[in-house]
């Protein structure tokens, strides 16, 4: 079993036989994760926040474009599409990933919330 899907697997592990099956792939095992995400934000999972993050973290991380891209657009992407998730993005997601992210986001987000983000991170424009 590759690393990801055992990563996937300790992430949530009631998905165990989807993220078994050969043909889940990488940004389907995203997909689970968002509304999971938005729920743990909403319950102050902090234990599953902390294993989602550092998943997406790791695959960012990793050489394997899959990886690092299903990170990207299937997840931190996305992070900007619930309040929940948005306001909470600069305390789960390091400054370095949102730099890399940010153009993914400004694309999803006006503005205004862009302007607010960045100063979450420090970043003045």
């Amino acid at each position: 079993m590759s690393a990801w899907r055992r990563r996937a697997i300790e992430c949530l592990p009631d998905f165990k036989k989807e993220f078994e099956d050969p043909e889940a792939s990488i940004y389907s095992v995203f997909m689970h994760l968002l509304p999971g995400t938005v729920v743990a934000h909403q319950t102050n999972d902090i234990i599953q926040l902390k294993r989602v993050y550092d998943f997406a973290e790791w695959c960012f991380n990793q050489k394997s474009k899959d990886l690092w891209n299903a990170a990207g657009v299937s997840f931190y992407e996305h992070l900007g599409d619930r309040m929940e998730t948005l306001q909470a993005m600069h305390t789960w997601v390091k400054r370095d990933i949102y730099l890399e992210i940010r153009g993914l986001l400004e694309q999803r987000l006006d503005d205004v919330t862009m302007k607010e983000l960045d100063g979450r991170y420090g970043i003045r424009k």
